[in-house]
């Protein structure tokens, strides 16, 4: 049998580490801390609220399964967080993947 991790599952906010011996379960936020290639650091300004806020709606409208995780929760709390900057940071921080939030940055800066 082959040794080492077998596959790698993402299930909701853990990473999910298989091998033949032993399951884990790692806090997204500790993969991120090691993997630079899932950072997402964008960080919407005021000014930017607004073209963020159409970006965001028509991707909803565009694409029925965006964000990739759980897109109907995701366009719930949108509803509630899309009021102020901060709130919408934080909304990206926590559905977009780092692909999403490139598109996101580079539409609002490109």
């Amino acid at each position: 049998m082959r040794q080492g991790f077998h596959y790698h599952l993402k299930i909701n906010y853990c990473l999910k580490i298989r091998s033949e011996y032993y399951n884990l379960f790692v806090p997204l936020s500790l993969f991120r801390l090691v993997n630079p290639m899932t950072s997402k650091n964008i960080h919407i300004t005021d000014a930017e609220l607004s073209r963020a806020r159409e970006y965001i709606a028509g991707q909803f409208i565009a694409r029925s399964w965006w964000p990739k995780e759980q897109p109907g929760e995701a366009k719930r709390e949108f509803e509630l967080m899309k009021g102020s900057a901060g709130s919408l940071n934080a909304w990206c921080e926590r559905w977009l993947d780092a692909g999403q939030a490139k598109k996101l940055e580079k539409t609002l800066r490109g």
